[in-house]
């Protein structure tokens, strides 16, 4: 008996630890053809996200659910953000979408995205989840990995991990570090494969080759384990916080002052810095110095933030998303007010 082909819309869910390059990868996937026209649901910490700038050239359809993390207080976010793509794309007051993506914040653990849109009989309707793709950067890794919890989550919960920024260790590292991980997700009794990317090479189509090897392997062993008694053993670990559930990071938007000079804003960054130390979990955003634009980053454990040149259309609000661990130390949020002089974006 043949199975008529499902005609609900795949979701892809896109995820990845601070830094581990899930925006630049998505970037070069929205040009192709496996995502091209894709819908995205951006979700950042802070008041003001950089990745929905980012990406906006990318895509005609982007909603952003910021100031909230969605595996916890911004679930209702993301649901109404997926049920608004749906109906707009039904009452064509947007293009007829293949596909939707969705882009957490660093500190986002899938296993209650997953949950939520699993619950909702609305939303189990009109779309399918094809796949959790969870982003790794090579360089940090390691570090990541042993010092956050929500990076193993991710790791644990992912159908597809890239491995990303692969061009920036030598090969003994990344041998060391596939070793590991394999080791890791062994342990956990996951079917997850396994990319490497540098400079976002992985195409589109590997991606998605790799989730439907990932489904199809799944779906062969799920039988036999039930067989044996094993059922579950390869399902993801996609346990999740209880209601109320925040992690322990607080986002500061930085309002850097248009023309400041280049060399003066490193040398705040490198105060601030030297500050916060490993309190310093993100820093990003855009900003405008006498000698240009820039977009400048920087990832947990790198030792300094990469500026490059803002290609991009001019910002509606330029500055910097500081994301620190919470809380801080009296000394350290002292230091973090002296130098950026703002208040929260979002609460503790």
């Amino acid at each position: 008996m043949s199975t008529s082909p499902d005609k609900r819309i795949p979701v892809y869910l896109l995820t990845g630890y601070l830094g581990s390059g899930k925006t630049s990868l998505l970037k070069s996937w929205l040009g192709q053809p496996e995502f091209q026209d894709a819908a995205l649901i951006i979700n950042e910490l802070g008041e003001v996200g950089l990745d929905n700038q980012l990406l906006s050239g990318a895509s005609e359809s982007a909603a952003l659910v910021a100031n909230a993390c969605i595996c916890c207080t911004g679930l209702p976010g993301l649901t109404e953000a997926l049920e608004d793509l749906f109906w707009a794309r039904l009452e064509r007051r947007m293009h007829r979408f293949p596909s939707v993506v969705i882009e957490t914040t660093g500190l986002a653990e899938p296993g209650p995205v997953v949950a939520a849109m699993n619950g909702s009989e609305l939303l189990q309707e009109r779309y399918r989840l094809a796949g959790v793709i969870t982003c790794l950067s090579a360089p940090t890794a390691s570090e990541v990995l042993n010092h956050h919890a929500e990076a193993r989550a991710q790791l644990s919960g992912a159908d597809l991990l890239v491995v990303t920024k692969t061009d920036l260790v030598d090969q003994a590292a990344l041998q060391a570090l596939q070793l590991r991980l394999t080791h890791q997700l062994a342990h956990t009794h996951s079917l997850t494969r396994v990319r490497t990317s540098a400079q976002s090479s992985l195409s589109s189509a590997q991606a998605v080759a790799a989730l439907q090897e990932q489904s199809i392997v799944a779906t062969v062993c799920a039988p036999l384990a039930d067989e044996h008694g094993l059922a579950h053993d390869h399902q993801h670990d996609h346990g999740h916080h209880g209601p109320g559930h925040q992690h322990a990071a607080e986002a500061f938007f930085w309002p850097v002052s248009p023309q400041l000079e280049q060399s003066m804003l490193q040398s705040q960054l490198a105060a601030l810095q030297t500050a916060l130390e490993h309190s310093l979990l993100r820093l990003k955003g855009r900003v405008v110095t006498a000698q240009g634009a820039f977009v400048v980053q920087m990832a947990p454990f790198e030792r300094e933030p990469v500026w490059q040149a803002d290609q991009g259309s001019a910002a509606t609000e330029t500055g910097l998303t500081v994301i620190v661990s919470w809380p801080l130390s009296e000394a350290q949020l002292q230091a973090l007010h002296l130098h950026i002089q703002t208040t929260p974006s979002s609460a503790p």
